[in-house]
């Protein structure tokens, strides 16, 4: 039955392939890691409340999420996301520079994606020396950001077709400042937050680096309306930035990583990671 319908469906033009059982990736876990920490979960994504769900759209039985308790089905982004579980998840705000609830030296690996650039300077330093200490030795950290220099490289090119998912009533300008630091874009919703105009932004281009000056237009945002509105961009990273924080937090060998290219197995499972607006993310490892 099932080469009949494999030779039906390549007459039409079509292929059916075999869908990887579930357990064959636990398996992989137990085999790399051990069954003790597959049974506890030592395996920690962690997110700072943007989109998708708690734990950022990330749903794996070995892993244990941690992220901030908000109302995650009222989410415009994704309104039937998982929400906090307390029998396996772990709730935890990054942005108020606690110790993360996790023993020194347990886990296997550290996953996050859509969180660094929800966070101040301070904060990410200080979620970056938390990964380090609860890690074991030669453990992973991957982080999936988005990519100061490729959005700076969009602007000057003017490549609005980069910014993809904003509409044709922004400017070149205003896109890169709405996914760089949402707030401050004239497209942003709230009235209280000082917007940056283009010609304004031309000018700051044009008198200091492009990292310097993106750093000035964070520090136009404000942090209590931006706990509010945790799916906008509120951050800049590029590989320099990365490279000198998570030096400054412990870690050792930094490198730069791509979609499925984790230097971790386990992590280059496309249905769990590295699947999710790669045009415009950056893939960066780091490990202890």
């Amino acid at each position: 039955m099932i080469t009949l319908l494999k030779k039906i469906l390549k007459f039409l033009g079509f292929e059916l392939l075999r869908i990887k059982k579930f357990n064959d990736d636990t398996i992989l876990y137990i085999k790399l890691y051990g069954d003790e920490s597959v049974k506890k979960r030592r395996f920690y994504n962690i997110s700072a409340g943007a989109c998708k769900g708690f734990g950022g759209g990330i749903n794996h039985p070995c892993w244990t999420n941690i992220d901030v308790d908000k109302k995650w089905s009222s989410d415009p982004c994704f309104p039937d996301g998982a929400e906090y579980d307390p029998r396996r998840d772990i709730a935890h705000d990054l942005l108020s520079m606690k110790p993360l609830p996790v023993e020194s030296d347990s886990a296997e690996l550290v996953h996050s994606r859509f969180t660094v650039d929800r966070l101040t300077d301070e904060a990410a330093l200080f979620f970056f020396k938390e990964t380090h200490r609860i890690l074991k030795k030669n453990g992973t950290f991957r982080i999936v950001s988005t990519d100061l220099d490729l959005d700076y490289r969009a602007y000057i090119n003017k490549d609005k077709n980069y910014f993809f998912w904003l509409g044709d009533d922004f400017s070149i300008e205003q896109a890169f400042l709405y996914h760089v630091v949402t707030q401050v874009s004239t497209h942003y919703h709230d009235a209280v937050s000082i917007k940056i105009t283009d010609q304004e932004l031309r000018s700051l281009l044009q008198s200091m680096t492009y990292e310097d000056a993106l750093t000035y237009c964070a520090s136009r945002s404000s942090l209590e309306i931006h706990k509010q509105n945790r799916y906008d961009h509120f951050n800049w990273w590029n590989r320099k930035k990365f490279e000198k924080t998570l030096g400054l937090a412990g870690f050792k060998t930094i490198y730069l990583s791509a979609p499925e290219q984790s230097a971790s197995p386990v992590m280059r499972n496309e249905l769990f990671f590295d699947n999710d607006h790669l045009k415009v993310m950056m893939y960066m490892e780091a490990v202890k």
